[in-house]
C-alpha cells in the first residue's frame, strides 16, 4: 500500500513543473540566504516578540534536527525509498544552475532527474523521520504561536516540504506522515516549556523587560 503511493507520488502524479517546484521546496542550500537574511533583519530591526521568536524557533530547531532527528535515524536506520527500490525518481536542485536558469525562464539543465539502482546492502538507513519535514512542521508551529494571525500561513510552504519529500524519492509517505504529528506534539511542548522557563526566570534575572513583556508571545 505505502509503496503503491509512493508509486503515484513519485512517478505519475509528475511533471516538469512539478519537478522545478519540488526541487526547490526541498532544497535547503536554495533557501538559505533568504531564511539568513531574513533572520538578520528582524533580529536587528524587530522588536522583543520577533527577537523570542527567533531564539524559541533557533533552540526549537535545534532539539528537533539534532536531538530527535539525527537520533531516531540512527536508531531506527530505516532505508531511504530510493535505497530499496527501483525505479524511484531522484529530482533534485543543480544548484549552480539554478539561478541562471530561472532569470533566462527556462527549466533545462538546472533539475537533475535520474532512476534508483538500488544497492540494499550499501543503505544508509536515514529515511525516518524526515529532518525537513521536523523542522518546517515545528517551525509552523512557533509561528502560528507568535503571529497568530499570519504565522500559520507557514503552514501551506511547510506542507509543500513535506510532499517535495515523498515527490524527490528521499522518504517514504509513512515517514512523512509521522514526522508532521511528531513535530507538532514537540514543538507544543517546548513552545509550553519555553513560556514556562521565561515566566519563572526573567522576573528574577529581567525584571524590567518582564515588566513590558509578560509573556514571550503576548496577547493574541
Amino acid at each position: 500500500m505505502e509503496e503503491k503511493l509512493l508509486t503515484l507520488i513519485n512517478r505519475d502524479w509528475t511533471s516538469p513543473g512539478l519537478d522545478a517546484l519540488m526541487a526547490i521546496m526541498s532544497s535547503l542550500r536554495f533557501w538559505a540566504v533568504p531564511i539568513v537574511v531574513f533572520a538578520v533583519y528582524l533580529a536587528v530591526y524587530g522588536r522583543f516578540r520577533a527577537r523570542a521568536m527567533l531564539v524559541v524557533l533557533a533552540l526549537t530547531i535545534l532539539v528537533s534536527d539534532c536531538l530527535i532527528g539525527d537520533g531516531l535515524k540512527h536508531l531506527i536506520r530505516r532505508p531511504r525509498p530510493n535505497e530499496v527500490v527501483a525505479d524511484v525518481r531522484i529530482v533534485s536542485l543543480n544548484f549552480h544552475h539554478a539561478i541562471p536558469r530561472l532569470l533566462s525562464r527556462t527549466l533545462t539543465g538546472w533539475i537533475n532527474v535520474s532512476v534508483s539502482r538500488p544497492d540494499p546492502d550499501n543503505a544508509r538507513g536515514r529515511s525516518f523521520p524526515s529532518d525537513h519535514t521536523l523542522n518546517n512542521f515545528c517551525a509552523a508551529m512557533v509561528l502560528t504561536c507568535f503571529y497568530r494571525r499570519i504565522g500559520w500561513l507557514f503552514f501551506i510552504p511547510a506542507t509543500l516540504v513535506a510532499y517535495s519529500r515523498i515527490y524527490v524519492g528521499s522518504h517514504w509517505p509513512s515517514d512523512v506522515a509521522i514526522s508532521i504529528v511528531m513535530a507538532l506534539g514537540l514543538s507544543l511542548l517546548l513552545l509550553s516549556a519555553f513560556e514556562l522557563l521565561y515566566t519563572r526566570l526573567a522576573p528574577r534575572l529581567a525584571p524590567a523587560t518582564f515588566q513590558r513583556h509578560p509573556t514571550l508571545w503576548g496577547p493574541p
